[in-house]
């Protein structure tokens, strides 16, 4: 077994990244009650790189078609700054809605230009993320994107923290709101359009979830609730990979799995807490 997950190293290598990244910014995430915000951009990053794969399979060659990448993260940035904003609920319409029609909308868009494109099952499990096929150059560049933006969380924590739970406060103490929430769904959108191209949009979706809420479930404090994110992620990760290479099962379900598991044994863990 040990050797076999040697093998795939550079691709638990790459999920360990991932997990960490999408693990500190899903504390956010579920306190702020946005859950479904990330999962939204992480489609909107899917129909960004189905309409460059649609744009090259017609032949246009110009530009950013070629890059792929590129058109994740313009879209995934583009939502992101979009519910920053607040989405549409200056017309009127509710956060949820706002969140809901993005997501179905963007699936629909994802599955109607890859249908359409050249290649479209190859490019199609490049949607859904290859988790196994992680190199050591996609690790590097998950490393390249996830360290800058866990830095600006630790430098800028206080900061971060005041505009998601207290605006008002941190109105009256000087902090620019606006800015510093859009800070951090520019982080989000960051993380979330790099991580999805080779994790796929439900595993990301299961990382900036399932350890957060762990993390509520069993810490008592912010600096707990981040660490427990972050080591059941992690844990996560690693036994899941683990079991799903010598047992050939699919390695992104299979750490969902994990991921999973861990929150519901830290329910009965947290009812104790409470007991006792």
């Amino acid at each position: 077994m040990l050797d076999t997950v040697l093998l795939f190293r550079e691709a638990l290598y790459g999920a360990l990244v991932i997990a960490v990244a999408c693990s500190v910014l899903g504390v956010y995430v579920v306190l702020r009650r946005i859950v479904f915000v990330g999962a939204a951009i992480a489609q909107l990053s899917s129909a960004g790189i189905a309409l460059a794969l649609f744009l090259g399979g017609m032949g246009v060659t110009s530009g950013l078609t070629g890059h792929p990448t590129a058109f994740a993260l313009a879209f995934g940035l583009a939502g992101a700054m979009f519910f920053g904003l607040g989405g549409g609920s200056r017309a009127g319409v509710p956060p949820d809605a706002t969140i809901g029609v993005t997501y179905a909308a963007a699936a629909a868009a994802g599955v109607l230009l890859i249908a359409k494109a050249k290649s479209g099952e190859a490019h199609d499990i490049f949607l859904q993320g290859n988790i196994l096929g992680i190199t050591r150059a996609d690790t590097l560049v998950l490393l390249a994107v996830s360290i800058p933006v866990l830095l600006v969380h630790i430098l800028f924590y206080k900061e971060f923290l005041f505009v998601s739970f207290d605006r008002e406060m941190a109105r009256t103490m000087g902090y620019r709101v606006t800015f510093w929430n859009l800070f951090l769904y520019f982080t989000l959108g960051l993380v979330i359009a790099f991580a999805m191209q080779f994790a796929g949009v439900i595993l990301v979706f299961n990382f900036l979830v399932l350890p957060a809420v762990t993390g509520l479930l069993l810490a008592r404090s912010m600096a707990g609730i981040f660490t427990v994110a972050v080591g059941s992620a992690l844990l996560a990760a690693c036994v899941g990979f683990s079991l799903s290479v010598p047992f050939d099962l699919p390695s992104g379900p299979a750490i969902i799995a994990c991921s999973a598991a861990l929150a519901l044994l830290a329910w009965p863990a947290r009812l104790l807490q409470r007991r006792g």
